[in-house]
């Protein structure tokens, strides 16, 4: 996933980096990350490189809240335990997956090394992540779910048929 973004034959060091603060787990189809009520993701960047995800926030009063689809190459970044709020999500394989955790301080760490890695946060990772964001918010604020489920498809160009009708349905009918 990352070596199309960094130079191997300059970067090598900064690869090195990288891969070691990465963790990198296969989640099979319909099982979750984490056992219930047991969440680490607070601080880490989540990136999918490979099948289809949803991530999801377990309440009490609410249950299960549905709030981001991942597929190859999506990032998301998750609040980090000093914030005001800090996110624990946990994610269900809707495909078999690949994903790679990687934690924001440990990488903020790998920066002082080796500058390319900020340059690899700051010109694509986190770009991309804010573009999945800002879309899904845009999603979430259509006025019906007509208008929603075109945008989505838009969007997500193949990913309508990949979806369990439930799971699309509570993206389709969020608003």
């Amino acid at each position: 996933m990352f070596l199309p973004l960094i130079d191997r034959t300059k970067s090598r060091a900064a690869l090195r980096c990288l891969f070691r603060h990465t963790t990198a787990l296969n989640i099979r189809k319909g099982e979750t990350l984490f056992p219930k009520n047991t969440f680490s993701t607070a601080g880490q960047i989540i990136m999918i490189s490979s099948g289809l995800v949803n991530s999801f926030l377990q309440d009490d009063e609410f249950g299960k809240i549905n709030l981001w689809l991942g597929q190859e190459g999506s990032i998301y970044i998750c609040q980090g335990q000093n914030s005001s709020r800090p996110e624990n999500l946990n994610l269900e394989a809707i495909e078999d997956a690949i994903v790679f955790l990687i934690d924001y301080e440990d990488l903020e760490t790998c920066y002082k090394s080796h500058p390319e890695l900020a340059e690899l946060f700051y010109s694509h990772l986190l770009p991309c992540a804010m573009n999945d964001v800002s879309e899904r918010n845009i999603i979430f604020r259509l006025p019906d779910a007509g208008c929603r489920i075109t945008r989505f498809r838009t969007f997500y160009p193949g990913l309508y048929e990949r979806l369990p009708k439930e799971l699309l349905l509570s993206y389709a009918l969020c608003g």
